[in-house]
C-alpha cells in the first residue's frame, strides 16, 4: 500500500494477475485545491452539474471525483495506445465499463513480487542509471508535447523506475493544448523546470531553458 495526498493504491489480486488500485480519498478528506488550470476546457454539458462544479458543493465534488477517475481512464488508455511507458488500465476502454470503477483505478502493478517499482524521487542510481532516467524522462515529455498533452506534475516523484526503464503515472489532469492553450503551455514550462529540479538530487544538471525550447516546438501546431 502507498498513500499519497489525494488517494492511496493497493496491491490486489484479480486470479493470478496482480493489479494496482488506486483509491481516491472521501469527499471530506480531499480538496482538490489549486487544480483549477487542470480543469481548463473541460466541457461539462449538464448545466446543474457544472454549477455544482462551480460551487464545489458536496454534488459537485462528488460529480468532480468521478470526472476525474474517467479522465485518469481515458487518458491511460490514450498513451498506452501511443505506446508512452504507462501501467495499463484493468478497466475500458469502453466508457461503460469505467464508469462503474466508482472512486476505483485499477490498473497494471508495476513491481516485482509484492514489491512496487519506486518513485525516481526514493531511488538510489549510479551516474549512468541516473543519466539514462533522465533521458528517458525528457523523451516521455517531448512525446506528450507531440501528442499536444502535457502532464502538468512531471518530476521524479510521478516516475518510476523499473528495470533500467521510466514508467510515468497520475495522468488524470493531464491538459491538451487545443482545448486549453495558454494554461498548457504555462504547465509545460513548469513541467520542464519540475524535472530539471528534481533531477539534481541525482546529481543530473540539464539545461532547462534548452528543453523548454525543445518542448514548446513540439507541440502540434494549430
Amino acid at each position: 500500500m502507498k498513500g499519497g495526498k489525494e488517494a492511496t493504491v493497493y496491491l490486489v489480486g484479480r486470479g493470478e494477475e496482480r493489479l494496482a488500485a488506486k483509491v481516491y480519498a472521501d469527499l471530506e478528506s480531499r480538496s482538490f485545491r489549486n487544480d483549477a488550470g487542470y480543469w481548463a476546457g473541460v466541457y461539462v454539458p449538464d448545466r446543474r452539474v457544472a454549477k455544482a462544479l462551480k460551487q464545489r458543493s458536496r454534488v459537485g465534488q462528488a460529480a468532480q471525483q468521478a470526472i476525474w477517475v474517467m479522465r485518469e481512464y481515458a487518458n491511460l488508455w490514450r498513451l498506452v495506445e501511443a505506446g508512452l511507458p504507462v501501467p495499463r488500465p484493468a478497466i475500458g476502454p469502453a466508457v461503460s465499463e469505467c464508469a462503474e470503477a466508482g472512486s476505483v483505478v485499477l490498473m497494471e502493478f508495476v513491481g516485482h513480487g509484492d514489491t512496487p517499482a519506486p518513485r525516481l524521487s526514493d531511488v538510489r542510481l549510479s551516474a549512468a542509471e541516473a543519466e539514462a532516467a533522465y533521458r528517458q524522462s525528457v523523451d516521455l515529455l517531448l512525446r506528450l508535447a507531440r501528442l499536444g498533452l502535457v502532464h502538468g506534475d512531471f518530476s521524479t516523484y510521478n516516475l518510476l523506475w523499473h528495470d533500467g526503464r521510466v514508467v510515468l503515472i497520475d495522468v488524470p489532469q493531464l491538459l491538451e493544448v487545443a482545448s486549453a492553450a495558454r494554461q498548457a503551455r504555462e504547465l509545460l514550462e513548469r513541467d520542464v523546470v519540475s524535472l530539471v529540479t528534481s533531477f539534481r538530487r541525482h546529481r543530473v544538471e540539464g539545461d532547462a531553458e534548452a528543453l523548454r525550447r525543445e518542448a514548446l516546438r513540439s507541440l502540434p501546431r494549430d
